[in-house]
């Protein structure tokens, strides 16, 4: 521990300093950055599950720096996780150094970049190298970005590189990802389009990944009940270069516009999709229309043996994952549903979403006088129509097999997840404040954690706010999970004061009352402090967390149960 308290006390020393300095212009040139601290004194509790640690005391931190003078730019992030917290460790993020560096050159014609940069080109589908520093992802690419704008409304992108795999070093590695995007932008290109209220893009992209195959792969298969086999593929049936290709459009008129991309992946036996030689796809949909008082957007999506990584034996999740299926579920920030948040899943999914937002007039008999917004959900996800083929089902196994057929737009057996919603909100006076939330959950444990059965809950949740004074506010939650299955019903409820700008103040408990096990009826209380001072924020906090997933995006995480005091610390200069 005095280790780790040494290593910290000098990082935050270093990156407090900096500011101060940082402040001083270099002719045209200017500094700039940010920091971040989030450090954990834990407590064991064998009730909750959180075990004790070889280390009480463990911090992440970072320190990003970046200068720039005209369209140049050149920046590096220095990171400190040698004594990670236990979530991030158990994902094997551990260690310290600059991890991130670049430098970069724009004008109006061309950018080049050289170092580790993030990208993404159109939904995702193909590409998406980015950052979500909660989730402990960080895929970005080591290697040079081109872009190019040869005529206005034209945009062309050339990237190549090795993605970043936690703290592990680049030498060595036998992969590496390139790709080519393009896009045309004719409202840009011919202004009169753009000025009858019409928006119309076009685009595509194509990315392939390299990874050496010198070796066999064996794999462990299941041709019967009672019965196991080991196979083998040759290094020579194992695809080196997979490629996915794109095409994109969007169309818009007023109020209305539509979204859609398609993509299709090579080829690309891996052990995340039990070795089989079936190509992927990906379909995604939407399509919104508003007008005053009134929004409506549905979508589509569908994903197919989608799950692209640099590297084909690594089944970890967030890690090395090339592209990104987004998720089109509403995103929720309810405490009691965040053990139930639908997980995008790359390798079979297919559902839609609908969400109608309605604004009652203000000072009318039922909007009152400062009106009333009504907001209503829809969205169900299966898993996708799967028929073994011919040859799958002689040796009974998928692996090694071009696996299944299976119908674009057929709905599969299994539900996974479905989200019937309603939320009201209403400004009651100049002071007041009120939304109320129903949600209908349907969550299949098996398929999406791994655990036996479905839940099936009703959540209502109100949120009162109270503007006591001009800067003084507060603000009380109350949620209820009501379920007779996982873990049965809880409840939840929550106090925020806040004095703007600088001051916060919370206290929060999550109670259990409907655990089947009578022992693990438990409350999962919080007490948080914060203070802002510019662009600083320092927060404490004091409590426990339950084990459970943790979802941002649709892209989750496992969170294990952890209880003591937290210390954050963000500022940017």
């Amino acid at each position: 521990m005095k280790k780790l308290l040494q290593s910290v006390l000098l990082f935050l020393l270093v990156a407090a300093a900096w500011p101060a300095q940082a402040q001083h212009q270099l002719g045209n040139s200017r500094i700039s950055g940010d920091f971040g601290f989030n450090g954990m004194y834990y407590i064991p509790d064998s009730l909750i599950g959180a075990d004790a640690v070889d280390s009480k005391v463990r911090a992440n931190a970072f320190l990003n720096l970046l200068y720039s003078n005209g369209g140049f730019s050149a920046g590096m992030r220095y990171e400190f996780y040698q004594f990670p917290l236990i979530d991030f460790e158990k994902l094997n993020y551990k260690g310290q150094g600059i991890r991130y560096f670049f430098a970069d050159y724009k004008n109006d014609f061309i950018q080049v970049t050289a170092g580790n940069f993030y990208e993404q080109f159109g939904n995702g589908l193909t590409l998406r190298a980015y950052e979500e520093r909660q989730l402990g992802i960080d895929n970005s690419l080591l290697g040079a970005r081109i872009k190019i704008t040869p005529y206005k409304g034209i945009y062309l992108t050339g990237v190549w590189g090795i993605e970043r795999l936690n703290f592990d070093t680049y030498v060595g590695r036998r992969d590496f990802v390139r790709g080519l995007d393009g896009e045309i932008n004719f409202g840009e290109m011919i202004p009169k389009i753009a000025e009858k209220g019409f928006v119309f893009n076009v685009g595509g992209s194509f990315v392939s990944k390299f990874e050496k195959a010198d070796e066999e792969i064996n794999v462990t298969v299941f041709p019967g009940t009672d019965t196991v086999r080991q196979a083998v593929i040759a290094t020579d049936k194992i695809p080196q270069n997979v490629p996915v290709w794109a095409v994109r459009t969007s169309f818009g008129y007023k109020g209305f516009r539509f979204d859609g991309e398609f993509a299709q992946k090579m080829q690309d036996p891996t052990v995340t999709n039990d070795f089989i030689y079936r190509k992927g796809n990906a379909l995604f949909l939407s399509a919104t229309y508003s007008m005053k008082g009134l929004g409506i957007a549905a979508s589509f999506i569908r994903a197919d043996n989608m799950d692209y990584r640099s590297q084909r034996m690594m089944k970890t999740n967030s890690l090395l994952f090339i592209n990104n299926i987004p998720a089109i579920n509403r995103q929720y920030s309810y405490q009691l549903l965040a053990d139930y948040s639908f997980a995008s899943q790359p390798n079979g999914q297919i559902g839609v979403q609908l969400q109608v937002n309605y604004q009652i007039p203000k000072k009318s008999k039922i909007g009152g006088k400062y009106g009333t917004d009504l907001t209503f959900n829809f969205s169900r996800f299966h898993n996708i129509d799967r028929q073994w083929t011919p040859e799958a089902i002689a040796l009974g196994t998928l692996s090694g097999t071009d696996g299944y057929t299976s119908n674009l737009f057929k709905f599969g057996p299994d539900l996974m997840y479905q989200d019937i919603g309603f939320e009201f909100h209403r400004r009651l006076t100049k002071k007041w404040e009120l939304t109320l939330a129903y949600n209908y959950i349907t969550y299949n444990l098996e398929l999406l954690q791994g655990h036996e059965g479905i839940m099936r809950g009703h959540l209502v949740a109100a949120d009162l706010l109270w503007k006591v004074a001009p800067k003084h506010a507060l603000r009380l939650e109350l949620q209820h999970l009501y379920t007779k299955d996982d873990e049965g019903s809880s409840i939840y409820g929550m106090l925020e004061y806040s004095i703007s700008p600088h001051w916060f103040f919370s206290v929060g408990d999550e109670w259990n009352y409907g655990n089947p096990d009578k022992a693990h009826k438990l409350h999962y209380y919080n007490i948080a402090a914060a203070y802002v001072w510019r662009t600083t924020r320092i927060a404490l906090n004091f409590g426990k967390t339950k084990e459970g997933i943790l979802c941002i995006g649709g892209v989750c995480r496992a969170v294990p149960a952890s209880y003591g005091m937290g210390l954050s610390v963000t500022t940017s200069f």
